[in-house]
Formats: structure tokens, sequence, C-alpha cells
């Protein structure tokens, strides 16, 4: 059912410069958390990224503290033995839901990762493609003991090439790589320079909400740190969430006509993905982030199999998990 002034808004679109506010599809953190766990499978199969990792499945995250939901949804890793196996345990979820453009996805997260030798992030990618064919959006991600969140997505040039925008109208600036179908897949991405945006910084500022809104022509991403979070049924924790009135976003990727790229073509059958991994990248960057010299560790690998007691501060809490349509 459209909200009542969905057709006087549509009417008016050009005159307004506005849209018909979305609808909630989907509830992840309804029914006090309770049903969360129930919504996602847990993934099991080796790390496509080759990260130090043995990824459980739910009864053995439970077993081992990885999850709860009193109060919140907590996603952890073991931070109480020696890693074996495969690697520290963790847990990598993906939605059973998929999503199409015309998706709003908000999430209210008050705790992150921000420990060295990690990778965490919450993402999006295809649920029935080979990668990075129809696409992935990382909404957020970084390292290690990382400050700025690094916001990218990644195509595949089968559906033709595309740029990140110098000219566009968001808050974040262009980061390393801006061809987003790039050989070595790395995409293309920017970096929030708000050091309340990942990691400690965020942490201490009890989180804030991340929304991504994902159109046939755009991917938008905002970042609202706890104090700065718009308020009203229009906002994004609102009932009814209106991303025009929120200002500038954080970032923006969207289709365009100077070098054919068509996003609508790229992005297709999401689903949302929450996990850790630890090293791969992290180890990459080990050194540069400064791990190395802060743990007296030469090795990422090392380090995260033998300290343990390293990775309390290696978890998640989301007060909650939304997706409109």
């Amino acid at each position: 059912m459209l909200f009542p002034s969905c057709l006087y808004l549509w009417a008016l679109a050009i005159l307004a410069g506005t849209i018909c506010a979305y609808n909630l599809k989907d509830d992840y953190t309804r029914n006090g958390y309770a049903d969360f766990f129930d919504d996602f499978n847990f993934w099991t199969d080796g790390d496509p990224t080759n990260g130090t990792v043995d990824y459980v499945d739910q009864q053995s995250a439970w077993n081992n503290g990885l999850i709860g939901n009193g109060g919140n949804i907590y996603l952890g890793v073991d931070h109480a033995n020696v890693a074996s196996g495969r690697g520290r345990k963790s847990v990598r979820l993906t939605s059973k839901a998929t999503y199409n453009p015309g998706t709003l996805v908000v999430a209210d997260i008050t705790h992150m990762p921000e420990t060295c030798g990690t990778w965490p992030a919450f993402w999006t990618t295809s649920a029935t493609a080979n990668w990075p064919q129809e696409g992935e959006i990382d909404i957020v991600e970084q390292v290690n003991n990382a400050k700025h969140n690094e916001i990218s997505i990644h195509v595949s040039e089968k559906q033709g090439k595309c740029y990140i925008d110098p000219n566009i109208d968001q808050t974040a600036e262009r980061d390393r790589f801006t061809e987003c179908s790039e050989e070595t897949n790395l995409g293309c991405d920017v970096n929030d320079r708000r050091e309340n945006s990942f990691g400690s910084g965020f942490n201490n500022n009890n989180g804030g909400v991340y929304a991504m809104e994902w159109t046939a022509w755009a991917v938008k991403v905002w970042f609202f740190p706890r104090d700065s979070i718009p308020t009203g049924d229009h906002g994004p924790l609102g009932s009814w969430p209106e991303p025009s009135g929120w200002g500038s976003p954080t970032s923006v990727f969207r289709s365009s006509e100077g070098d054919g790229c068509d996003l609508d073509k790229h992005f297709k059958n999401q689903k949302i993905v929450i996990n850790t991994t630890f090293c791969s990248w992290a180890s990459a960057a080990w050194e540069s982030s400064g791990c190395k010299a802060s743990t007296g560790w030469e090795k990422c690998e090392d380090y995260v199999w033998w300290n343990w007691s390293a990775f309390g501060n290696a978890f998640w809490t989301f007060n909650s998990l939304k997706v409109f349509t």
C-alpha cells in the first residue's frame, strides 16, 4: 500500500524536489531481537578473502558466545582460545532475503570491531551471480585500527566501466581507486574523514546510523554520528524514512552517460552481509597501519593465532537493522 502522501508527492515531484517516503519491508530486529539470527544464513565455507578465520555455524556460534540477542544484537569473535584449524572463530551472516533497486537499508550500530588484525564489514553482494557480477556495495569496511570508514562499490566490466564522478555532491573524499571495475577487483572507494565514522572513534561516540539507498541510477550512503541523527518520521530511524531530506550523502556512486555506466545493469539480487575476518587486507596493511609496531608482532597471522585476549573488543552490536522499499 502506498504511504498516504505518495500520490501527491509523485504528482509534485518536479516542483517540490522530493519523492515518496519509503515503507518498511523487513525489520531484522523485530520481536525483541528474538528472530534476528533465523533471518540469516551462517557461512561455514572457507573465507573467500583468504583470511585467518574459521566461520562457524549458528549452533557453534551460540555455544562459543560469538552471538547474542540480549538487549541488542551481538556478533563477536573467539577471544578465549588459541586459534586452530582454519583460524580464529568468527561469524559471517548473509540475509536469506534478497533485494533489488528501490531499497533503503538502515542500520543503527553502537559498536564495531576496532582491533589490529581484524577486517570487519557490513555490505551487500549478489545472491545469484559470481562475484563481482551483479555488484557489491561496501557500506562499512576497514582494517586494523583505522579511524575513517571506507565506502566502495565493485562492478563487473561485462556490463561496462564505471568511474567516481569528481564533481558529485558528497561529503567523503575520493580515495585510492576511482575506476569501479578494475582488473584487480579493488573497486572504487571514498574515505569518510570524520574520525567517528569507524573504529574506536565510532565506538567512543556510541556509534551512529548508516543508511544505504540503492536506486536504478545511484547508490548513496549516509553516516550520522549518534548526536547528529535526523529525527522525526522521515528521519533514518523514522517510520517512513525519506533520504531527500537528509542533506548531502557521505558517498554517491551514480550512473553516467559520459562513460556509459548504467548502475541498473550492474546491481541486482543483493543480500546483506555482516562479517569479521582476520588478516588478508589487514595483513597487507599490518605495517603501514602501525599494528606491527604497536603489537610487537612481525606478522598479522601469528598475532591473530596466538593472542586470543586481544580480540575482546572485536565485536558488532546493532540496535536495529531495517530494510525499506
